[in-house]
């Protein structure tokens, strides 16, 4: 397994607005990691539509780290897109931890970083 397909950036959302204020949602950064990209498997495919979800990107990251299904993911590549991690699965390949980081929409509008 290689983590060659570039670098990701974790996220999570905080509001950012002064107190009494509209909340404003921001990203503050958790970590950055390689990643490598996954296939999307015809069944997930199709569990995911009728689950009513769109699935655009499964990434292996490695190590078992700190990312959650609330968090946002950046990819290097398309730093304007904004991922939503729908699922998060511990893996092992080999002796070498991994996940693999199931990405969709992001449905909720946020403040991105510079």
């Amino acid at each position: 397994m290689t983590f060659d397909d570039g670098i990701l950036a974790v996220y999570r959302g905080e509001n950012s607005a002064l107190p009494g204020k509209m909340p404003v949602m921001s990203l503050i950064e958790k970590a950055r990691y390689y990643y490598g990209y996954d296939r999307i498997g015809i069944t997930r495919y199709y569990q995911a539509l009728q689950a009513n979800q769109q699935i655009e990107a499964i990434v292996n990251v490695p190590g078992w780290n700190d990312i959650k299904v609330t968090d946002v993911i950046i990819l290097q590549e398309q730093p304007k897109i904004l991922y939503q991690v729908d699922m998060v699965q511990p893996d092992m390949d080999e002796g070498l931890k991994f996940q693999k980081l199931t990405l969709g929409k992001v449905e909720q509008e946020y403040e991105v970083p510079g």
